[in-house]
């Protein structure tokens, strides 16, 4: 325990000298939840604790901070907003709890977009939640294996893995595994070095294995999704071709399907089988409730955070959670926020008719539009009309981290039309890596035409 008020203090003081490491050291603390552990931990409010450094940190340190205008920061204040209307008229009880609660979730939009500048702290950033997520895949393996019957790992109503404290939930526990899996992917396309690949394979091999042990029929799905997406990205070409590769890596993974054990084939089998599924039947029902509650109130929904006062279960469905609670207003903000944030990572994978953009630099007339930059306007040349701006070259270090983003987020946007995560941190946190993906982009050299 004292390890653990060493790391939030620390984490403190860290994130008021540079806030990448006390972005760092908050995400190390929402994944490990050492007050899972300890409860008396929580008498410090440690997420306050390294909450506050954070803003004081950024505070401290705007000059630093990326300083790029997104549109995305428009729309989630939007949301806030609506989500404060709703609450004023419907339940006024409840809203500086709600709201304090979005406020914490939005904030690491802000955190992720104006903090991660380079590659280099994508990689930094996801190989420290890959060692924790690992840690705590082993802390299951050995747990179960050391007492499977008392395992607080294993659920006792199904014998299904789960995780403790928030991640006691077994898709929640499988899917937290495959959260780095693209970069531990990327791992190995990167780094020539032997010992890097090697940690990366068995760290790979560890999280799949306890995704088996979760039977999460929807987390081996996108277990799927991923591997296919990572791999067609990386490939050349338009997007037939890369079409054709992803077709053809979901049936070389469907065929592996035929070799794993009894018990996850019987249970992926499940999912065609909606009728007799009563898991899925319920999740139906919530959704079908949802959407009366938007009927009921077609202006400001029934309020965040108040789906429990309408409805015995869950939502199940973090998107008809948004609908029910913030209204038509709210999901279509969301909506938009989530084409926007896809938006961000078009620039990396234009299609130049065969290379890759890497292999080449983009030369543009400042009068003409680019789609990295847009106007030429954007980068201040109107002083030397006669000039040409080269664009530097995309290092395929950069793609690789783009590409893995880019698998992590679809993943989750899928997870979490099955889950309930509507306002969670992680649903703004990728939100925000997407929006950071802009500051990855190749800057704009200024070549006089007189120099050729």
């Amino acid at each position: 325990m004292l390890f653990a008020y060493f790391f939030y203090f620390s984490s403190f003081i860290a994130s008021i000298i540079n806030p990448f490491w006390g972005l760092v050291g908050l995400i190390v603390s929402i994944l490990i939840r050492f007050q899972d552990r300890f409860p008396a931990i929580a008498s410090i409010k440690p997420f306050s604790l390294l909450f506050l450094g954070m803003i004081i940190g950024c505070i401290v340190n705007r000059d630093k901070l990326a300083q790029h205008h997104w549109k995305q920061d428009h729309l989630l204040l939007y949301m806030l907003g609506v989500s404060i209307f709703g609450l004023i008229i419907l339940n006024p009880g409840d809203l500086i709890f709600e709201t304090w609660q979005f406020i914490s979730s939005l904030a690491f939009y802000y955190f992720a977009t104006r903090i991660m500048q380079t590659p280099k702290q994508f990689i930094i950033l996801f190989a420290v939640m890959s060692c924790c997520i690992v840690f705590m895949g082993y802390e299951a393996i050995k747990s179960v294996a050391a007492d499977p019957e008392t395992s607080p790992f294993i659920d006792p109503r199904n014998g299904r893995w789960q995780g403790l404290g928030y991640y006691q939930n077994a898709n929640e526990f499988g899917q937290l595994m495959i959260t780095t899996l693209p970069f531990l992917f990327a791992a190995l396309i990167m780094k020539n070095n032997l010992i890097i690949k090697s940690i990366a394979v068995a760290f790979i091999l560890l999280l799949v294995f306890v995704v088996g042990k979760t039977e999460s029929r929807t987390v081996m799905v996108l277990l799927g999704m991923m591997i296919i997406l990572t791999i067609a990205l990386r490939g050349s070409g338009n997007i037939i071709k890369k079409g054709l590769i992803a077709g053809t890596i979901g049936v070389v993974l469907l065929f592996g399907l035929s070799f794993a054990p009894g018990p996850i084939q019987d249970r992926l089998q499940t999912v065609l089988d909606t009728g007799s599924d009563k898991s899925f039947q319920g999740r139906t029902r919530a959704w079908d409730q949802g959407f009366q509650m938007v009927s009921w109130y077609p202006v400001t929904g029934i309020g965040k955070g108040q789906w429990g006062n309408y409805h015995g279960l869950m939502p199940h469905n973090s998107y008809v959670q948004i609908l029910a609670e913030l209204g038509p207003i709210g999901i279509f903000l969301f909506f938009w926020i989530l084409r926007l944030s896809f938006n961000e990572f078009k620039p990396f994978f234009v299609d130049t008719g065969s290379d890759p953009p890497e292999q080449t630099n983009q030369l543009i007339k400042k009068t003409k539009t680019h789609p990295i930059w847009g106007t030429t306007d954007d980068i201040n040349t109107q002083s030397v009309p006669d000039d040409i701006i080269e664009m530097e070259s995309i290092s395929p270090e950069t793609k690789t981290v783009v590409i893995a983003v880019a698998a992590v987020m679809l993943g989750w946007v899928v997870y979490i039309f099955l889950g309930n995560q509507a306002y969670a941190v992680w649903t703004y946190f990728y939100l925000g890596l997407c929006g950071a993906i802009r500051n990855l982009l190749p800057k704009p050299v200024i070549r006089s035409t007189d120099s050729n």
